[in-house]
């Protein structure tokens, strides 16, 4: 019987395929020239900016911006970059939700439950967890070839600036599943000093951690900033977090660097075994340090009544303090109120017995931008990206004169673009502009390249006008202070960039990091100040482990395995 229809089935085919052969003479041509147009319109859609034969629609979850300033009556769901997208893509886009905060993690959980998720949605950096659990279900793209063929210049440029870190974690079991926010080198913290008063005592900028300490002791005692006797204070520290991880501004890590310690960081030894930073027996060594100096009056004895970073930062612009650890854009604009003449200078220091200042590196991906693995058209995300950012960095010309007046009114670039706060940005555009402005300044020329932005030059003449005199208000001398001085120290011979070997949660973050953390935090702040012995640091970390700290890690090195 399956014989028969077989047959029955193959002698069907034929009289059709005759049937067919028996039209008039340009019947088939013409099916082989439509054919062909869409083959050609499909390898169209499959280019970086190919238009879609036909229209697609995206449905899309966003954050909300906290002041989108809607300028123009431009709205997160109807506004001239969607436009833009529609009309040079053919993809339609539209706000499936649109929420901020824990507000948007809650709704994103929901939609994950009940599998009705948008085609496109961000996952927040600090829910890679939530990523990872939606990979092993499945339920998003595959983007590996479609990046290859889909992704833009501008978007490959920026992301190979990474040396493939932020792709690498997004990429399982050889399926990259998501793409990466910018997350931007080079936020660590330095060391900033009052140069101006550093040239009044002629001290030279110090390299060691006994460097450090003697440039604070002579502010301290010599007075440069005239503050009267016993009013000038030592180092600015926080009291919040005396101690944490990257980009912790008034921070004390870089003496930890020095010493081989990074606290708060999941980090490997040698050997491949992973541990957490701020259990390494060299954080000893460092809390030493800083319970000596604070002991000596190096470090602001009030540090642990100024809560919040005002009141740190007040010790600054008031001229009370001439030292701190920050980032690199942290100088404190309004110290020129209090003295037109103060100058701040970053320093990389101190430096460990190599020569080398030790710094970690940032969290490899910020936001992930994932699309639904039941969507029909993956690309549709490279696309919108593609676009998007062509015409906000000035790549697209025309595009840019749409959206750059409303830019320059103040409207917020979450609310403007369907994919909200994502950013795609070279790694290391901080030094890459420092060195734009480090010309500007001392030859007098901009030497630009295609990623140059409006932005990028206005910031590198606010410095030189800063410098040359011309304009010596608050927005010049950060950019004096900025863009030319510390942007050219962060990427020098003497940096060693270290990476964590985990920035992410873990299961059983939200049950036990808390514990821990306060736990953490206690210790640290404890040991500086002399209320607890130094010792007390060795019952720190068995209790760490005991309260599941053990857990966590365990946790860590099975993901990394």
């Amino acid at each position: 019987m399956k014989n028969k229809k077989s047959c029955l089935l193959i002698l069907l085919l034929i009289v059709s395929m005759v049937l067919s052969a028996c039209g008039t003479s340009n019947s088939k041509p013409k099916d082989n020239e439509s054919d062909k147009n869409t083959a050609t319109q499909d390898s169209e859609a499959m280019t970086p900016l190919g238009k879609y034969p036909e229209m697609v629609t995206i449905n899309v979850a966003k954050t909300i911006a906290a002041n989108p300033n809607l300028v123009d009556g431009q709205t997160p769901e109807d506004n001239i970059l969607l436009d833009w997208i529609r009309n040079e893509l053919n993809i339609d886009v539209k706000v499936a939700w649109q929420a901020e905060g824990s507000e948007y993690n809650n709704k994103l959980s929901l939609n994950i439950a009940a599998g009705a998720l948008p085609d496109m949605f961000i996952i927040p950096a600090e829910n890679y967890l939530t990523f990872r659990q939606m990979v092993d279900n499945d339920l998003l793209a595959d983007l590996t070839d479609i990046y290859d063929k889909c992704a833009g210049e501008y978007m490959k440029s920026t992301y190979e600036s990474y040396n493939g870190k932020n792709l690498e974690p997004l990429t399982i079991d050889g399926k990259l599943r998501a793409i990466s926010s910018a997350s931007l080198g080079y936020g660590h913290n330095i060391l900033w000093l009052r140069k101006d008063w550093m040239d009044k005592l002629g001290l030279e900028e110090p390299k060691s951690i006994e460097d450090l300490q003697h440039v604070l002791k002579e502010f301290i005692e010599k007075d440069p900033g005239n503050n009267g006797a016993g009013n000038t204070v030592g180092l600015a520290l926080s009291a919040v977090k005396p101690v944490g991880g990257y980009a912790n501004q008034y921070g004390a890590e870089p003496i930890f660097h020095s010493l081989g310690a990074y606290p708060a960081q999941w980090m490997q030894d040698e050997n491949g075994k992973i541990y957490y930073g701020s259990t390494a027996p060299e954080v000893k060594e460092g809390l030493k340090v800083l319970r000596d100096m604070y002991s000596e009056g190096l470090i602001d004895k009030q540090f642990l009544t100024r809560l919040g970073t005002g009141e740190t930062e007040a010790l600054l612009t008031s001229g009370l303090s001439g030292a701190y650890f920050g980032p690199w854009w942290s100088v404190p604009g309004d110290i020129i109120k209090t003295d037109p003449n103060a100058e701040f200078i970053p320093v990389n220091a101190p430096l460990d017995a190599n020569g080398k200042f030790n710094h970690l590196n940032p969290s490899p991906t910020g936001d992930l931008l994932a699309i639904n693995k039941n969507f029909k058209n993956p690309e549709a995300l490279l696309k919108i990206v593609n676009l998007s950012f062509d015409m906000y960095r000035g790549f697209n010309v025309e595009g840019n004169k749409a959206i750059q007046p409303l830019i320059d009114k103040g409207i917020s670039r979450v609310a403007l673009f369907p994919t909200g706060n994502f950013n795609i940005d070279y790694y290391d555009v901080v030094p890459k502009l420092g060195k734009l402005t480090k010309g500007l300044i001392e030859t007098g020329e901009l030497h630009e390249d295609e990623t140059t932005s409006d932005y990028d030059r206005a910031q590198a003449q606010y410095a030189k006008d800063y410098v040359d005199g011309v304009n010596k208000d608050k927005n010049h001398f950060k950019a004096y202070e900025r863009r030319y001085l510390s942007s050219n120290i962060l990427d020098t011979p003497e940096n060693n960039p270290v990476d964590a070997a985990y920035c992410y949660t873990t299961e059983s973050s939200a049950r036990l990091k808390p514990t821990l953390d306060k736990l953490e935090d206690q210790m640290f702040l404890q040991i500086i100040i002399g209320e607890k012995p130094l010792d007390y640091f060795d019952e720190f970390v068995e209790q760490w482990y005991k309260l599941g700290g053990d857990v966590l890690t365990k946790e860590v090195e099975d993901i990394l395995k």
